[in-house]
This record gives structure tokens, C-alpha cells and sequence, in this order.
């Protein structure tokens, strides 16, 4: 076991890791601050003192913000792991009790996995755990492999086609698409014939932007490809838009068989096979024995529709 110089390490204020750690994470004396609850003054007190022993600026104003040197994102790469392990060390092996206890939990999800899981999630909060927050985040192109290694999210739920072999991946559902569209507007009824989907104007929900990828998927089996008029990130957006307009509207059928009536819509099969999505959830193992955040990834299993 390497030997640890306390006397040194005594004369050394290790708060002034924590103050690093925020500053590093919100590039921001303010919100550096409010993280650590503490008036900016002292903030920037213990930023100069970081500066001074570590002999570099670590943070520079750029343009309105403030960004950190080489040396900064040096340290960070050795402190944060050590700051991560610090704070396992004092939770370890202690309880969580959701009807007690205030927590923030950061859930990476898009549009239409938040659409199906969240009210249910909201639902129970409400009831069993109502000092409990849940902050959804849109993982969007982001790599779950840099969001769960930064400690940005606890838990992501998304289709990830890549391996993520640091990661705990866990299978929740599979998921097949259809289609949803007004039957008036668009000029045909349920179930929506080949011709008359390809020949349509068409909308997809979409995190990214871009969205080849997904069209692949989507229309790899298709006879031809329809023309994309609305690519939006918000699924009541898409809704909305084939409610008001002759547009065939591509989605989950959990989400179309939970939402579309509530538009008007009518919901089909889309006329040529679509291969399942598989949707799975990741989390970092550094937080297998989070208690808390044990309590979180069953919650989210339970609420699946």
C-alpha cells in the first residue's frame, strides 16, 4: 500500500479539491458558489489560492466564459476519480428511505423513452417519495460512455447499437415502431396502404441532428424512401403537426397507442416490416452500491408500461 505523507497532506486545505472539482464542472465562479452553497467572495478567494499552489491560472476568461487550461484538465483527470471514490466511501453500506430523504436523480432519456416512462416515474414520486426530484436530460448524439464516466448523468435510458463494455447495461423493452396520421386530412383510413405511405409527407421525433442513421433503420425494408418534412425533438410537436396537417407521423406504438387519440390521430402498422428497437438501460459501476441510486433503477423498471 503506498504511504500517505500526512503531515503535508495536514498543511493542505482539501476543500480547496472540492472548490476545483465545481469550478471545473460549471466553468463558472457563481455556479461554482451555488454548488458548494457559498457566497462567490469565498469562491473566488479559494480560486486564488488554487492558482497559487498550483502555480497556474487554471481558468481563463474566454469571450463571457471562463475556460480551463491544460494544467486544469490535467488535475481534473486525477482529482475527480479521487473525489468520486471519497464520497462512495461515506455512503457505503448506508440505507436510502425515499419517503424521507432528498435526492436529485439526472435520468439521460429522450424524447419519446420520456414520453412512456416519465408520468408513471412522476406518478410514484408524488406518492412514495415526495422530496425526490428527477431532473430528464436529453442524451441527444452525446456518447453514454463520457456522460456516465463524468458523473453528468446517474442513469441513461436510450437504443445504443455501440458496445459500451465500462458500462452496466441492463435490457428494458423492445419497441415497435407505426405510424399515426389524420384520416381526413391525409385522405385514407387505418391500416394506411404502401402506396399511400411513401407517398405522403412524413415526421419523426429525433434527438440528434443528424438523422440518417435513423432513416436507415427506419426504411432499410421500405420499397423507396418517403420524403422527411418534420424531424422534431419534442413528441407533442409531431402530434400536433399531423393533427393540423396531412402528415404521416412515425413512432413508438406505446407512445401512439397512449397519445395519438388525444390528437385526433388514427394509428397503423407501417406497411413494410421495421425491425424491433431494443431499448436498454446504462449506468456506471461506480454505483452498484449507491443505495439511493439502487432504489432509482427499480423504479424504473417497475414503471415500464
Amino acid at each position: 500500500m503506498e504511504p500517505v505523507d500526512h503531515f503535508n497532506l495536514r498543511t493542505f486545505d482539501l476543500n480547496l479539491l472540492l472548490a476545483f472539482d465545481a469550478l471545473m464542472q460549471e466553468l463558472s465562479v457563481t455556479r461554482a458558489a451555488g454548488r458548494l452553497k457559498i457566497q462567490q467572495p469565498a469562491m473566488s478567494h479559494a480560486l486564488a489560492n488554487l492558482r497559487l499552489v498550483f502555480d497556474d491560472p487554471l481558468f481563463v476568461r474566454s469571450g463571457h466564459a471562463m475556460e480551463a487550461t491544460p494544467r486544469a484538465r490535467a488535475l481534473h483527470e486525477v482529482i475527480h476519480p479521487l473525489l468520486v471514490q471519497a464520497q462512495q466511501a461515506l455512503v457505503a453500506n448506508t440505507g436510502f428511505d425515499p419517503g424521507r430523504e432528498q435526492r436529485t436523480f439526472r435520468l439521460g432519456i429522450n424524447g419519446q423513452q420520456e414520453a412512456i416512462l416519465l408520468p408513471a416515474v412522476i406518478a410514484h414520486v408524488a406518492r412514495h417519495a415526495p422530496n425526490v426530484r428527477i431532473q430528464s436530460v436529453s442524451v441527444g448524439d452525446q456518447p453514454l460512455q463520457a456522460v456516465l464516466d463524468e458523473d453528468r448523468l446517474d442513469v441513461v435510458i436510450a437504443h445504443c447499437s455501440d458496445s459500451v463494455p465500462r458500462l452496466r447495461r441492463e435490457k428494458l423493452y423492445r419497441e415497435q415502431y407505426v405510424c399515426c396520421f389524420h384520416p381526413l386530412l391525409l385522405g385514407c383510413a387505418a391500416p394506411i396502404g404502401q402506396a399511400e405511405y411513401l407517398a405522403a409527407m412524413h415526421g419523426i421525433v429525433a434527438s440528434g441532428i443528424d438523422v440518417s442513421g435513423f432513416l436507415g433503420y427506419l426504411f432499410q425494408h421500405a420499397p423507396g424512401r418517403p420524403q422527411i418534412a418534420l424531424s422534431a425533438h419534442n413528441v407533442t410537436t409531431l402530434l400536433a403537426a399531423a393533427s393540423s396537417t396531412p402528415l404521416v407521423a412515425s413512432l413508438h406504438g406505446r407512445l401512439a397507442a397512449r397519445y395519438a387519440s388525444l390528437f385526433g390521430l388514427a394509428v397503423s402498422p407501417i406497411p413494410f416490416p421495421v425491425d424491433e428497437l431494443e431499448i436498454d438501460m446504462f449506468w456506471h459501476p461506480r454505483s452498484d452500491k449507491d443505495a439511493a441510486l439502487n432504489w432509482f433503477r427499480q423504479l424504473l423498471r417497475s414503471c415500464l408500461p
